[in-house]
């Protein structure tokens, strides 16, 4: 396509009628992610009659009163929300090189710049670790950006890449205009073409089962009307609204969707933004004129894992036991990490850890450790009620910035036994946790307690337990074939696995979550806030080194 038809597409005049630019392993952690609720905010980028940009972002509330949430922007072509509820604006600046930049609004609209020097940004949106993702139009080029705002290039060579998304899975798909197709990108980084024969795609947005629905803008020169396209994981296509003229594309936590419609009458541009709900009902959202379209995380009440457990034999070298837990949001927490073996024994459980020593890591070093509680440095400090009532038992209390951990329980002196490692946030901040720990049988297999609290009243998870995948990171001895079963606080079996695929195949699959290997067992539930316990054993009595990880989904 020649430099001056692309550069046409970027006129604002056209912006929504054909061209809205818009060391220790690692556990395989816990993924708690924002639990869903219906109040959520819209914000939407302002266009005037004239197809011009107004350079402000508009908010709609739930029920769709709309006010100005932002102003003084040059070309804003995108937005996306962080898990924090903070808005990102790819705003294209003035077309030269450079003069593009990335901002950040806060939920109370404080502005600040995330990225400068960028050649017309037309593309954003986050991975679940929190990284920026931002296309650039004109060099075909997506760069990367940590949350720290550290750049690197992702990938290169696209054709006018614009709208982004990404599917549980952590799998990038990006609208690549000008090839008239979506491209899915792995996290490496390889690249496959997921859906061809798109006129215009330019925004992309997924919906809670893993379907990817596409804003086609056509073609008015050649007489070719817009829509939007829906494709299930597989690939699958069906229109799910023809003959529009999609300006912008967002989908809530109900899976309703949203469009941003826009037509000509009388040499004016007007438009709305219609609600499209997953049955296909069609109602008008709001009578306004707007550009790109993003939801706000969910501002409902959401449960949290109040506080994370794990039993086993602590063996040594690859046989310790070890919990694995991430710090989200952009605030540093408390987190109080405990490690029991003598305690155990007035519960009844044989062979306990005689001497515990725990260690803290982070994702490149050990931080700290301790051996006997009383010998912190912060000893005094450390509530009552987390003072173990052994002095041979550890206790780490420390503040921790966002971001992943690891605390591993062994014996001292190569001491092996029972032990209980636990890890507590004072101030509900722990986002991720998994244990990994020997498998063996009767009061010797791997045991992770939970708890929950808060929201309405229940939380939707999924257990896993994995053996097989962990050979994959070089752990040796790892459980072949694990066995699943939860627990509620009485001790009743509330539901229990051997391989995933054997029950609630499909449903596990949609979550993104699926276990690598047949062999892995998974549980899918929603349950009442309360304390459950989730056990890993081997099937037929085998053993070996197993992980257990639970999901909060949404």
């Amino acid at each position: 396509m020649k430099k001056e038809q692309a550069e046409t597409k970027l006129k604002p005049t056209l912006g929504l009628t054909r061209r809205s630019i818009t060391g220790v392993l690692c556990l395989a952690v816990i993924s708690l992610i924002c639990a869903r609720a219906p109040a959520q905010n819209l914000f939407a980028v302002g266009v005037d009659s004239g197809g011009g940009f107004t350079g402000s972002i508009d908010k709609f509330t739930p029920n769709g009163v709309r006010s100005i949430f932002a102003s003084g922007l040059t070309t804003p072509f995108n937005l996306a929300c962080d898990s924090e509820g903070n808005l990102f604006v790819a705003d294209a600046g003035d077309e030269n090189a450079g003069s593009g930049a990335v901002y950040k609004f806060t939920p109370t609209g404080v502005r600040t710049t995330f990225a400068l020097g960028l050649s017309v940004p037309v593309g954003v949106a986050f991975d679940s670790a929190g990284n920026v993702f931002a296309t650039e139009f004109y060099s075909g080029f997506i760069y990367k950006f940590t949350p720290s705002g550290a750049r690197s290039t992702f990938a290169s060579g696209l054709g006018e890449p614009q709208g982004l998304a990404f599917d549980r899975a952590g799998n990038l798909f990006v609208a690549v205009s000008g090839e008239g197709e979506v491209d899915k990108f792995t996290p490496d980084g390889i690249r496959t073409t997921f859906a061809s024969g798109l006129v215009w795609p330019f925004q992309l947005a997924f919906d809670s089962g893993g379907s990817l629905f596409v804003a086609d803008g056509g073609d008015p020169w050649d007489l070719v009307e817009g829509a939007v396209y829906k494709f299930t994981p597989s690939g699958l296509r069906s229109t799910i609204a023809s003959d529009i003229t999609p300006g912008a594309l967002a989908i809530d936590s109900a899976d309703n969707l949203f469009v941003g419609e826009s037509h000509w009458e009388q040499q004016t541009l007007v438009g709305s933004i219609l609600k499209i709900t997953p049955s296909g009902v069609q109602t008008t959202f709001a009578s306004k004129l707007v550009g790109a379209l993003a939801f706000q995380p969910p501002q409902g009440p959401t449960p949290t894992l109040a506080n994370i457990s794990s039993r086993g034999s602590v063996e040594t070298g690859q046989g310790a036991l070890i919990s694995g837990f991430i710090i989200t949001g952009n605030d540093s927490k408390q987190v109080i990490s405990r490690a029991l073996g003598p305690t155990l024994t007035s519960f009844g459980v044989p062979d306990a850890l005689q001497d515990p020593v725990l260690a803290l890591h982070n994702s490149t070093s050990t931080m700290t450790s301790n051996d006997n509680w009383q010998s912190a440095a912060n000893a005094g400090q450390i509530p009552i009620n987390y003072r173990p009532a052994d002095v041979r038992e550890s206790v780490i209390m420390t503040t921790l910035a966002p971001g992943a951990y690891t605390t591993v329980l062994s014996g001292k002196n190569a001491t092996t036994g029972n032990g209980l490692l636990e890890v507590y946030s004072t101030s509900s901040g722990l986002s991720n946790a998994s244990i990994r720990g020997f498998v063996g049988t009767g009061d010797h297999v791997l045991i992770g307690g939970f708890s929950s609290s808060g929201g309405n009243g229940s939380i939707q998870l999924i257990i896993r337990a994995l053996g097989p995948t962990l050979t994959k990171f070089g752990v040796n001895g790892a459980l072949a074939d694990p066995w699943l079963t939860l627990l509620d606080s009485n001790g009743n079996v509330v539901a229990s696995n051997d391989n995933w695929k054997n029950t609630q195949e499909g449903a596990i699959q949609a979550t993104g979550f699926a276990p690598p290997s047949d062999l892995e067992s998974a549980i899918l539930a929603t349950l009442p806030n309360g304390n459950y316990t989730a056990i890993v054993s081997g099937k037929n009595g085998t053993t070996g080194v197993g992980l257990v990880e639970v999901y909060k989904l949404h």
